[in-house]
């Protein structure tokens, strides 16, 4: 038998002093996804509670290779916990692991940049990887590093709207869009962060409704809402992304209905989040025809690919299906000093069915 040779690398830079090289290296390369840029951890540093803990690699070749990577503060380096991104901050299969020059790192570089990542002080990096980089990090990620499998939805944009239009979306799309607009819905997009006020009241309203379908207390998810993604989030995104961040807002008699968030960067554009007044929206057709617009758009552009993001119930994962998306896989890595993140996801899907308990006890009063 043969043994692969290892690929010897080492820590270059972390954080503020990884950055020179990291922004060069985007600024090379658009068909970077825009969640592996310094631009986003910028906008997660502006409205979360982490810093910068970007790591910078120099391989034996001399290749540089970078992890963009988040600390949370307020914890010393050998109890870090780090994110790559942090939850919420994922854009569904963009993540790619490690990026280099030439492209992803190969299988060897890999294999050896988990290892000398599971070497640094922290507690744990968790590192989310999708697309055609999940299948390199499946084959070379030791069996006990846990890990959690998720799905993303992409839209293929290539041969343009009325390609997409004619061929991938189904006709119950077509309808509901063409339905909206003998309903006089109407459509207005804004790329300056003034329609985020009118996202985050839908949004807010999403919310109530989300603790009503999953059982929670409504002022539970409220306050997790809150924490997770407050307005600031959604503002800090739209005034850094600037006109790679559209909102678009459906409105009927002066009404908002829904509201989607699409941000794009070289090839692919990215539905990042969703809300509608779930009571207002019933049957207008509003969200098909939102994702219409938002999708002739990004195409106008020239992009090549519409990632629909991951997918919470499989209510949103059906509705995603019908704009004739197809699956690409995403997993979650955790590399761990201590092997606890099984445990902590046991321990809280056991929570939130005691949430949910309480809650439907409450309700019927037994």
């Amino acid at each position: 038998m043969v043994l692969p040779h290892a690929y010897r690398l080492s820590v270059e830079a972390e954080g503020a002093a990884a950055r020179p090289a990291w922004e060069a290296l985007v600024a090379r390369n658009e068909n970077i996804a825009l969640s592996m840029t310094p631009d986003w951890t910028d906008c997660i540093c502006g409205s979360s509670r982490f810093s910068d803990a970007t790591l910078l690699f120099r391989g034996e070749d001399g290749r540089q290779l970078i992890l963009p990577r988040l600390r949370k503060t307020g914890t010393p380096t050998l109890l870090g916990l780090f994110e790559s991104p942090p939850p919420g901050w994922g854009l569904g299969a963009d993540a790619s692991g490690f990026l280099g020059d030439g492209g992803p790192a190969s299988p060897t570089q890999t294999r050896d940049l988990i290892q000398e990542i599971r070497r640094l002080p922290g507690l744990r990096t968790r590192i989310m990887v999708g697309g055609a980089d999940a299948a390199v990090w499946a084959s070379v990620a030791p069996s006990t590093i846990y890990s959690t499998a998720l799905t993303a939805q992409v839209l293929d944009l290539r041969g343009g709207f009325s390609t997409v239009w004619s061929e991938r979306f189904t006709s119950k799309v077509r309808s509901n869009a063409r339905k909206a607009e003998r309903r006089n819905v109407t459509v207005e997009s804004d790329n300056t962060g003034r329609l985020v006020p009118v996202f985050d009241m839908l949004y807010r309203s999403s919310v109530d409704r989300w603790a009503q379908q999953r059982g929670h207390p409504v002022s539970l998810m409220r306050w997790r809402a809150q924490r997770r993604e407050p307005r600031s989030k959604f503002a800090i995104v739209a005034r850094r992304m600037g006109e790679r961040c559209t909102v678009w807002i459906a409105w009927q008699g002066g009404e908002p209905l829904a509201g989607i968030i699409v941000l794009t960067r070289g090839s692919r554009a990215t539905y990042w989040r969703g809300a509608m007044d779930k009571e207002r929206a019933r049957g207008t057709g509003a969200n098909e025809l939102l994702h219409r617009y938002a999708i002739e758009a990004v195409c106008a552009d020239e992009r090549q690919s519409y990632d629909f993001g991951l997918s919470q119930t499989e209510e949103l994962k059906r509705f995603k299906n019908t704009f004739g998306t197809r699956e690409v896989p995403v997993h979650a890595y955790y590399l761990e000093r201590l092997p606890t993140a099984a445990a902590e996801a046991k321990a809280y899907n056991a929570a939130k069915q005691t949430v949910r308990a309480v809650a439907r006890l409450a309700r019927t009063g037994r």
